[in-house]
């Protein structure tokens, strides 16, 4: 099963790797539980989960995700916020790899972009059905015979 913290981590890859060649390539990424407020940086967080089963052999989990830019300069954000917004949503216009088998493709619904008190947030919803391990060991069945007789009128 793919957890909530290997979810984050490929974010923050996703993240890192789109910073590189950017004037933003050495800005530091914070972890969640700091209260201290470092300018420049990122913070990402997984604000709200939904999951649930989706069928007898599989869960499916809906994730918020929210990444917060501080920009460098507190008075003067605009121009920093502005091409910091353009670099978080091209990179979440392709799915997020967790694993090299397991992507997690961003909802139809986007990356939404806002600023609240001078701090970039940029929100999105991860999607993904996930095969739930069986701890029991079933065999497989191999062939199936039907004897179907039709009773017409």
């Amino acid at each position: 099963m793919i957890t909530t913290i290997q979810i984050n981590k490929a974010i923050n890859e996703m993240l890192e790797s789109s910073l590189i060649d950017t004037e933003f390539s050495d800005v530091p990424f914070k972890p969640e539980d700091t209260t201290e407020i470092v300018r420049p940086s990122i913070k990402v967080r997984i604000e709200d989960n939904k999951t649930g089963k989706f069928n007898s052999c599989n869960k499916e989990r809906t994730l918020t995700c929210r990444v917060y830019f501080f920009a460098k300069d507190r008075y003067k954000y605009k121009i920093d916020n502005s091409k910091m917004q353009d670099i978080i949503e091209n990179a979440f216009l392709e799915d997020v790899k967790v694993t090299d088998t397991f992507l997690m493709p961003v909802t139809e619904d986007g990356v939404d972009s806002n600023i609240v008190d001078t701090v970039l947030i940029c929100s999105f919803d991860l999607y993904s059905i996930e095969e739930i391990v069986d701890p029991t060991e079933y065999e497989p069945m191999e062939e199936l015979n039907l004897n179907l007789e039709y009773e017409g009128e």
